[in-house]
């Protein structure tokens, strides 16, 4: 701004004669309020080039004010735009080029800005036509040139941020692969595990029943009694239904399955169940009452079969012979009440029937699971209640 502004005047001083008319001051105090709107017009010449480029030569080609100003802002048209616009700059800049350098060369004497007189008063030499279009050549290869060497320097710098950004992408890939490569070693791991577990479970428990079902069987044929033939037959059917679980679990253990892939136990097999307990001489008292069971969830309904299956064994475990009383009520909305309730047992001695240990703390997890309440301990009356409430929200039709 401030080579612009002194280019300007200077050329407005040297165009301006030596007596100065009224009317030609005017003129040269508006000359220098346009240098200053030219010299501040270059500031804006890296965001608008085109405009400040056209703008000022255009001043340059009508006034005395030069050509310094284009100049200026034609390297960042060639750094910014593309040919045409930068053609058409480069024009209107020669043209202000060649409109400075003629008026400087028409002037006579002192006036000429391109002149040089000897200390010695001697004669004046003035530039000849060649250094002026050398000059102008100069002037406008050096703009140019500098416009180039921005462009590529804009280009490098964009390719290098390109490549930068591909790098990063690369990166975050590269992390993506690694993330998904632990998964898969993780998998690959649980998997044996699983592989291991489907292994002991063959081994022990399933072996165990398979055991528990040919002497069952071995019994029933050869009992004389008819109570020990139905109380081996029972045995040997629970033990074929344990075994099908079994190899169900089994099965997804090994093929890795996320979800459980057995049987979908319904509210309808409770019959069932219930018959079950009964043939296996459980004093039972149940009631059921279910609306629309077959539109419940499967998992909502397999833990209830659970609760009810869990319940009974520990009643028949620790009170045989004592009455059960099962009630079950499902709805949709309302949701399922269980409750299962037998006399309280003696604490557990040594002929105490085996169990897990884990059965009221695994229907409670099943319950709370699915958003459920669980409960089960002593009551007042001297009784042993388990007691269960689980959401059901019906599945909107499609």
């Amino acid at each position: 701004m401030a080579v612009t502004w002194f280019c300007a005047v200077t050329g407005a001083a040297f165009a301006a004669p030596a007596e100065l008319t009224n009317t030609q001051v005017a003129v040269f105090l508006l000359w220098f309020v346009v240098a200053a709107g030219v010299a501040a017009a270059v500031w804006w010449r890296t965001t608008h080039p085109v405009a400040v480029c056209l703008a000022t030569a255009a001043v340059g080609i009508v006034s005395p004010l030069g050509a310094v100003a284009p100049l200026l802002a034609l390297p960042w048209v060639v750094a910014r735009t593309d040919l045409r616009r930068s053609l058409l700059c480069g024009g209107a800049t020669t043209l202000a080029l060649i409109a400075t350098f003629w008026r400087d060369a028409a002037r006579e004497g002192e006036n000429v800005i391109f002149s040089a007189t000897a200390e010695d008063g001697g004669a004046t030499s003035y530039m000849t036509p060649l250094g002026y279009l050398i000059l102008g050549v100069l002037a406008l290869g050096l703009a140019v040139g500098v416009g180039l060497l921005r462009r590529v320097a804009t280009r490098a710098g964009a390719d290098a941020d390109a490549a930068r950004s591909v790098a990063t992408a690369e990166s975050r890939r590269a992390a993506t692969y690694q993330a998904r490569s632990e998964t898969l070693q993780t998998e690959l791991s649980r998997q044996e595990e699983r592989d291991l577990i489907a292994r002991e479970m063959h081994d022990t428990v399933a072996h165990q029943l398979s055991l528990m079902s040919l002497q069952a069987s071995a019994l029933e044929v050869s009992s004389e009694d008819a109570e020990t033939g139905d109380a081996a037959r029972s045995m040997r059917s629970s033990a074929h239904r344990a075994l099908e679980e079994m190899r169900t679990l089994i099965t997804s253990l090994r093929e890795g399955a996320e979800d459980y892939a057995g049987r979908d136990w319904t509210l309808d097999d409770l019959a069932d169940l219930l018959d079950s307990a009964g043939d296996r001489g459980v004093d039972l008292v149940a009631t059921v009452f279910v609306t629309d069971g077959d539109a419940a969830p499967p998992t909502l309904t397999r833990t209830v079969y659970r609760v009810v299956q869990e319940s009974l064994t520990n009643a028949a475990k620790h009170t045989p012979g004592a009455r059960v009383a099962v009630s079950v009520r499902a709805r949709p909305v309302d949701g399922i009440d269980v409750s299962v309730r037998n006399p309280a047992g003696p604490a557990a001695g040594p002929a105490a029937a085996p169990g897990s240990g884990s059965g009221l703390r695994g229907m409670r997890e099943r319950c709370e699971a699915l958003g459920g309440t669980f409960d089960a301990g002593r009551q007042d009356d001297d009784s042993f209640l388990v007691r269960a409430h689980l959401p059901w929200s019906p599945t909107p039709e499609a």
